[in-house]
């Protein structure tokens, strides 16, 4: 199975679990069609920030030392964070645009929702190599280090 469909699979999951958590926030409502709402969510989501991350790949790549021009440690630090949180208030927005069976409501609700996909997205980011990997090995294919499975 290629990387990217099990890339995908993994997290169209872990979005399903973070919207479902989600739901329970003040002003945030999850209805009917759940699944659509999470295809959604999860396209949006991996194509900005997919998008993101090539754009910060492309700073980078201008300096010789790696990193953005005239910027210390912590406050590239402070711009990935910042841009992490503004990519999902973008891909909360978007679901909420074109999926009927997620709404959110008032300003605490749109806060607390963005912080919540945003600190989930943090621990995906985290564990999804090692999903990925562990996927790849239990499918049959390579796992960490490219090796076959035996």
């Amino acid at each position: 199975m290629k990387a990217w469909a099990i890339r995908t699979a993994i997290a169209f999951v872990f979005n399903a679990i973070t919207l479902w958590a989600a739901a329970i926030l003040p002003g945030v409502r999850l209805g009917d069609g759940f699944l659509w709402v999470v295809l959604l969510f999860t396209t949006a989501s991996l194509l900005l920030r997919g998008a993101a991350s090539a754009v910060f790949r492309r700073l980078d790549a201008q300096r010789p030392d790696g990193g953005l021009p005239g910027r210390s440690k912590a406050a590239r630090k402070v711009l990935v964070g910042a841009a992490g949180l503004a990519l999902s208030f973008g891909v909360l927005w978007f679901t909420t645009l074109f999926a009927g069976g997620f709404s959110i409501n008032g300003t605490v609700g749109w806060v607390l929702a963005a912080v919540v996909v945003w600190l989930a997205s943090i621990i995906f980011d985290a564990v999804d190599d090692g999903l990925e990997n562990k996927a790849q090995q239990l499918l049959g294919g390579t796992g960490a280090g490219g090796r076959p499975r035996t």
